[in-house]
């Protein structure tokens, strides 16, 4: 309860990295309730809520240049190279949608996807995890990215994140753009 009106809070931890929700304030419980269930689903891109919402393009994150680094105590692992290798690894394809959807704030329509994601799995390949190849499509920027075979699906899509994220690199330094690079 804030000034008499409440507000609706929820922690969800996907792929091992928590995400918090808060609604906005509501006169009643079962409103506010609602109202953050809604913001979840949105985030989550279910089906018949993908367009409930749209960034603010006024935000501080949405016109902020560079996303801020975290602060020093961030993670509460230990302060080895491993803990600290393994939280970058459990956070690059959120930190590297956050960067698209600043990059494209302003041609984004309101409810569109900043990226479309679709695996191959190689038929032939007897082992577990199964070599898999990610493809990324940003439709905004009209550019597909194909990484290359990798055991497992985080692997995969890892290795797709990289090549998105040499292609965002080569939009805010145009002169360094390699004619001909392979995407």
């Amino acid at each position: 309860m804030e000034a008499g009106r409440c507000k609706a809070t929820a922690e969800i931890n996907l792929l091992g990295v928590r995400h918090s929700f808060a609604g906005t304030p509501a006169c009643q419980v079962q409103e506010a309730k609602e109202d953050t269930a809604r913001r979840v689903l949105w985030y989550l891109q279910c089906p018949g809520y993908e367009t409930l919402f749209e960034p603010d393009v006024q935000g501080v994150a949405a016109v902020a240049k560079e996303i801020p680094t975290p602060p020093s105590n961030w993670v509460t692992l230990s302060e080895d190279d491993e803990s600290v290798q393994a939280a970058e690894r459990k956070t690059a394809v959120m930190r590297l949608q956050n960067r698209l959807q600043q990059s494209f704030a302003k041609k984004l329509k309101p409810g569109q996807g900043v990226w479309e994601w679709s695996y191959e799995t190689d038929a032939r390949d007897e082992s577990w995890p199964p070599l898999q190849r990610a493809t990324v499509h940003v439709p905004v920027a009209q550019q597909s990215f194909t990484g290359p075979w990798k055991r497992g699906q985080r692997e995969a899509q890892l290795e797709a994140c990289q090549l998105l994220q040499t292609f965002l690199d080569s939009l805010e330094r145009p002169e360094d753009t390699a004619c001909g690079a392979s995407r």
